[in-house]
């Protein structure tokens, strides 16, 4: 009867705290944030930013290009530019498809395993090894599609990195569906550096930041120092920047080529 008491004690706490945020002034102050990088960058895809009160530190957007920021992740972000950096992450993942490529994939993988004589168990790490992997590239893509919306905003693109530093782990990615935090930080930090130098030259203020950087400048003093580590870098930065013309492109449009996909497989199911 005790523990039945404190739980319910523990649930009506967390209810009050709840009703006590204020969800118009943080849906607010997503929605400007938000508008002011569409604006900027010219987009013209109708996408709705929301905010949770749930207090997990997350945000993530969906197939109906809707946005959600929750409370925890709000209250973990230090200025508006690490929460520019959080929305133009996910508006990368819209941007870029990835939430209609991860549906088209799931469809594809469950109409494929239905043919075939395997076992659940089989189908089921078959499934998670393919979404892991794309999962892992998209989320590298949609940080620096990020990189450029919020600097196109007027929003330091360091504050990418601050934000980073805090929330991403260090741990083995094979089977996570997010890259290790180490990676995640050089992959925009190189993309920053290579596209916006003169950002790096004026630094960003944030003991997060300063705590990647101190993590990083190994790895990038020993790239700068070495012949084949620059070329390597210099040949990857070129590819993405050949990339980022192309996604410039997929702005002016209303959806991308995987929004098409997934809608036609949508239909042949119906």
């Amino acid at each position: 009867m005790k523990k039945i008491i404190l739980i319910l004690s523990i649930l009506f706490i967390n209810f009050c705290l709840a009703e006590d945020w204020d969800s118009t002034a943080a849906l607010n102050r997503v929605n400007t944030i938000g508008q002011n990088i569409l604006k900027a960058n010219n987009i013209n895809y109708p996408i709705q930013f929301k905010v949770s009160s749930q207090a997990d530190v997350n945000a993530y957007a969906n197939l109906d290009k809707e946005i959600y920021v929750f409370k925890g992740l709000l209250e973990y972000t230090s200025d508006d530019d690490e929460l520019a950096g959080v929305i133009s992450h996910e508006m990368g993942h819209i941007i870029n498809g990835h939430c209609a490529k991860q549906g088209v994939l799931n469809t594809g993988i469950a109409v494929v395993t239905s043919m075939m004589n395997v076992s659940d168990t089989t189908k089921a790490v078959g499934q998670t090894l393919a979404a892991s992997k794309l999962s892992r590239n998209d989320e590298l893509e949609a940080d620096i599609t990020g990189v450029d919306l919020m600097t196109k905003g007027g929003y330091n693109p360091l504050a990418m990195i601050s934000l980073l530093s805090k929330i991403t782990g260090s741990y083995i990615d094979i089977l996570e569906s997010h890259p290790s935090g180490e990676k995640r930080i050089l992959n925009a930090y190189n993309y920053i550096e290579y596209n916006y130098p003169e950002k790096i030259q004026q630094g960003y203020k944030s003991e997060s930041y300063t705590k990647a950087m101190t993590l990083m400048s190994p790895v990038i003093l020993k790239r700068k120092n070495s012949t084949y580590l620059t070329k390597k870098y210099q040949r990857q930065q070129k590819k993405l920047l050949a990339k980022k013309e192309k996604r410039q492109k997929k702005m002016q449009g209303s959806s991308s080529v995987w929004d098409g996909y997934y809608k036609t497989l949508q239909f042949m199911a119906q």
